[in-house]
């Protein structure tokens, strides 16, 4: 579970294939507006799910609530901080699972194999008729991806981000398992 100000590590753990629960708005105008002695959602949140808490606030740590575990993040150092974080919960990466959540919602992605299915979430997410191009649709929010070859493109961007994060991941000494997959073009020993 991550606080409102961390939506882009948010989304580097979700392009990374990890489950990451980010704090609502309105849950953040709720803690940020309450007394001290109100009931904390993200707290609530992090123990209803069994979520560690991730966090800017220095304030929120120290609240006598707050869940044990919980980890202060140096938003100036996100990259170093995502290290860590992989490294202190024993993640072990997957090649094969990255890209498999939803970068708005947390939701699992599926192939969209149905014609008129896909034609219809292409149209709604305002897409062009894409033929012979795989489509995948997120399971909660229906938010639609598709994968382009074209280097501007926000699928071949995000592929970017995902073999940068990965690099980075290995060179801190996050184990991986499995099959590189789409992302064979990295050296996991040279990483190292």
């Amino acid at each position: 579970m991550l606080d409102f100000t961390l939506n882009r590590l948010t989304r580097w753990l979700r392009i990374l294939g990890l489950d990451a629960a980010l704090e609502t708005d309105k849950e953040e105008r709720e803690r940020t507006c309450s007394s001290s002695k109100q009931k904390i959602p993200i707290f609530e949140r992090c123990k209803n799910e069994s979520r560690v808490l991730l966090t800017t606030s220095v304030k929120l740590l120290l609240r006598k609530d707050c869940p044990s575990g919980t980890y202060l993040i140096n938003p100036n150092e996100l990259e170093l901080s995502l290290c860590h974080i992989l490294l202190l919960h024993g993640i072990i990466l997957r090649p094969e699972s990255f890209l498999s959540r939803c970068i708005v919602c947390n939701g699992a992605l599926v192939s969209v194999d149905d014609e008129s299915t896909r034609e219809e979430l292409l149209a709604a997410n305002n897409a062009p008729a894409l033929p012979n191009v795989s489509v995948y649709a997120c399971r909660r929010c229906l938010q639609c991806y598709w994968w382009s070859d074209r280097p501007n493109s926000s699928a071949s961007r995000v592929k970017n981000a995902a073999a940068h994060l990965f690099g980075l991941a290995l060179r801190a000494g996050v184990p991986f398992e499995g099959d590189l997959g789409i992302f064979d073009f990295i050296n996991p020993e040279a990483e190292k």
